[in-house]
């Protein structure tokens, strides 16, 4: 009767010890393929925002503008009535060598400071002005904070989601006066529009790879 309470523990402690080495090759594997999903989406939005980069570049270069923002509308904070603070802030950049980076200035900027132009990129889907003091009478808040960043002129156009609701916009920026002979919605607004084109389906990819990495 020992031999075989013997011979039952054994095999007890064998199949426990099975078990655990089961379960424990189970836990690293699953480890180790999160790594390599993690990994794998890590590289994924790089190269995505790495395309953005390149995009925005090249339509630099194309309309000789002096910078371009990526601003995508974001809920920060609440106020103390709880209404819901909508906010702005550029999560991309490029611009001209010799100027410098104006992100700084353009993060967590509430929406209510320059109502119109936000009215109009979401009404007409693009607003632009030729020469910036032509707006410095009715749209002052708009005014000072482009003037604030040299802007002489420029053309914002919205971003869309796959489902059609404005997530953001598009600023194109020129520090100096444009030739007299453009006239940016007649001579740019074709390209400006396959930007914005460009830029709301690399920001698809994007949440895709986003929405993989959270799973």
């Amino acid at each position: 009767m020992d031999k075989i309470v013997d011979f039952a523990q054994v095999v007890g402690n064998i199949i426990a010890a099975t078990v655990l080495s089961i379960y424990f090759a189970v836990q690293y594997i699953k480890k180790t393929n999160a790594k390599v999903k993690i990994g794998k989406t890590v590289v994924e939005q790089t190269d995505i925002s790495l395309e953005i980069y390149q995009t925005m570049n090249y339509y630099k270069e194309l309309l000789k503008a002096d910078r371009i923002l990526l601003f995508e509308f974001h809920n920060g904070q609440h106020y103390s009535n709880y209404r819901s603070a909508i906010k702005m802030s550029a999560s991309y950049e490029v611009y001209r060598a010799g100027l410098e980076s104006v992100l700084p200035q353009c993060t967590n900027l509430p929406i209510t400071i320059m109502p119109r132009l936000i009215k109009g990129i979401t009404t007409q889907d693009y607003v632009y002005c030729q020469d910036i003091e032509r707006i410095k009478g009715d749209m002052g808040s708009c005014y000072e904070f482009k003037k604030g960043i040299n802007v002489h002129s420029y053309f914002d156009i919205a971003l869309k989601d796959k489902d059609g609701f404005i997530i953001g916009f598009v600023a194109v920026h020129w520090n100096n006066p444009i030739p007299p002979h453009v006239h940016l919605e007649e001579d740019y607004k074709d390209e400006l529009f396959h930007l914005s084109w460009k830029l709301e389906e690399l920001i698809k990819e994007l949440t895709m790879a986003d929405k993989k990495a959270k799973k």
